[in-house]
């Protein structure tokens, strides 16, 4: 409910960049900072970084307004994802309700392990929907219109939420989309016809695919994401970015023990899809813990690593093959001890065969991942 520019210069954000500026590591870019000590990229910037200390007073302040913006539509999805936070998906938490009414011990049980087994965040009933009070809404549409030049948009699933597309119209009706460089977070699941000439009328765009996974695997861990609207879609986009050749598809796939095994095919799949591909980074899914490929037992992990080896040089894209690389290099190192490991396993096992046994109709993990099975339960 706050203005949208009342934190630029908070006690909060003066302190946090005095601590930048005197090259201490601040707790809240720890993601990053494993990402970036992993040999990875990160979803910061550093190179902006540098420029803007460079314009920060003594005091932390900074007197130059934002011209870019990282914009949330709340947790509106239409998707509830392994990997995912209630805090950007309200059908985990409606989900996770329901299994609850069958089983309050099971709801109970996630509640306490959230952050190891779920990212469970605040109630799971509320939905963050800002864009509901006409105020707030008709505040922040001008503001992007006005100020913004490099706008971020991030879900829920914005292309499941009608003000996403009013944003658009705001702003393409105020002529001023031919200054921005936007950046949208889909799971492509959905589209929308008119968005084609709000996508032509920008400086450049990008639709970021979030896919963590092919086919079938993709809809268990993007439940219940639809393959063949996937594929629509992401046909969709390119033909927009031929028409205008002003922007294009990334990929940003989130990497955890249910796709590793995977990731070769997943980078020739993104390669097939794009004339010039692009990556934005490569996560390695840390939390929630039992997502985390680290907690494999070591000889799977071992063998998804030769695997991978022996079939990356089949990716052409340098950068693909680079990030690949670097997971085969994480799955040959131990973060956890074994006694850690195997408690992490099993609840690995308990809560994703509970969340099949209420899922019921898609393919179970241990259908999908048959030598994660066998591994995990030591056939």
């Amino acid at each position: 409910k706050d203005q949208i520019t009342d934190s630029w210069n908070s006690d909060y954000m003066k302190k946090m960049r005095i601590a930048l500026m005197k090259g201490e590591r601040v707790p809240q870019c720890k993601k990053c900072y494993i990402q970036e000590d992993s040999g990875h990229n990160s979803m910061r910037s550093t190179e902006d970084m540098v420029e803007l200390l460079k314009q920060t007073n003594s005091d932390g302040s900074i007197n130059i307004p934002p011209e870019s913006l990282e914009l949330h539509f709340g947790n509106v999805c239409n998707l509830t994802c392994k990997m995912c936070s209630h805090d950007f998906s309200h059908m985990i938490g409606k989900e996770l309700l329901k299994m609850g009414d069958a089983d309050p011990e099971f709801l109970q049980w996630v509640k306490k392990e959230s952050g190891t087994v779920n990212n469970w965040t605040g109630e799971l009933d509320i939905v963050y929907d800002w864009f509901k009070n006409e105020k707030i809404k008709n505040s922040i549409f001008t503001h992007v219109s006005s100020n913004v030049q490099d706008l971020n948009i991030i879900g829920g699933e914005p292309t499941i939420i009608k003000e996403f597309y009013e944003l658009l119209e705001f702003c393409y009706k105020n002529n001023t989309l031919k200054n921005k460089t936007v950046l949208i977070h889909s799971n492509m699941t959905n589209t929308n016809k008119n968005i084609s000439s709000w996508l032509g009328s920008m400086k450049y765009w990008t639709i970021t695919a979030s896919i963590d996974a092919i086919g079938t695997r993709n809809h268990y861990i993007r439940y219940p994401a639809n393959w063949n609207s996937i594929k629509n879609s992401i046909n969709f986009y390119r033909d927009i970015a031929k028409k205008y050749d002003n922007g294009g598809i990334a990929f940003n796939p989130a990497i955890q023990v249910l796709n590793i095994d995977q990731l070769v095919d997943l980078c020739l799949f993104f390669e097939e899809q794009s004339d010039k591909p692009s990556i934005g980074f490569y996560s390695h899914v840390k939390f929630p813990l039992i997502c985390n490929y680290d907690i494999l037992p070591t000889n799977y992990k071992h063998d998804v690593a030769n695997d991978l080896e022996k079939n990356v040089h089949k990716i052409s894209d340098k950068l693909y093959a680079d990030d690949v690389k670097n997971h085969i290099t994480t799955l040959r190192n131990e973060t956890f001890d074994e006694s850690v490991k195997k408690m992490y396993q099993k609840m690995f096992i308990k809560y994703n065969d509970a969340q099949d046994k209420f899922r019921t109709y898609t393919p179970t993990w241990r259908k999908l991942l048959p030598k994660l099975e066998a591994s995990l339960i030591h056939k």
